[in-house]
């Protein structure tokens, strides 16, 4: 006998991509935040109304989240227009979410670029969290608690990020370079 497709990591990349926590999908959806955590770890089978008011909430068709994903494929290609992006606050920290939603849990990696005067400040990843910013041209200033490094073109600097921390760019030009984080 087969058994039913898992939803849950269909429904969580949607969400991620729609940038809502579990609680704002909660709220569009009308389906409890325990209840959402449970269907995402597939710890939870939900009915069909359920998953239906989950994919209105994400503008998705019902039909996408239930086909059946045998996670085959040679090869995944998206163009630069389709590479999620986030931004800082003051908009001039620009992050290609490289890496791929489905491992975004565990291993998280961007190619950024950060521009003269530019801040990404972020709150703790949580307890054992590593991030690594290797860096092509630039420097940026690192701050985690009390300690500051800075990292220039051509280095690797790897830190602990289970306090918040800021990277700045406080040259004169451009910062890019590539960002991983192991949570």
């Amino acid at each position: 006998m087969e058994s039913p497709p898992k939803v849950g990591q269909e429904i969580q990349r949607l969400r991620l991509e729609h940038n809502f926590t579990l609680d704002q999908l909660a709220a569009k959806s009308g389906v409890s935040k325990s209840i959402l955590s449970q269907i995402e770890r597939d710890r939870s089978n939900p009915t069909l109304a359920t998953i239906w008011r989950i994919t209105r909430a994400l503008e998705s068709p019902l039909e996408n989240v239930l086909s059946v994903n045998d996670g085959t494929f040679s090869f995944e290609k998206l163009s630069r227009n389709a590479t999620p992006e986030v931004t800082s606050e003051d908009n001039g920290f620009r992050l290609r979410i490289l890496g791929t939603l489905k491992n975004v849990t565990s291993v998280q990696w961007y190619e950024f670029n950060a521009e003269p005067g530019a801040e990404l400040a972020s709150d703790s990843h949580g307890k054992g969290s590593l991030e690594s910013i290797t860096l092509c041209t630039g420097n940026l200033t690192v701050t985690v608690g009390d300690d500051i490094k800075t990292v220039c073109a051509g280095e690797t600097l790897r830190y602990h990020t289970d306090l918040p921390h800021k990277l700045k760019n406080e040259g004169n030009k451009d910062s890019h370079g590539f960002m991983v984080n192991l949570l």
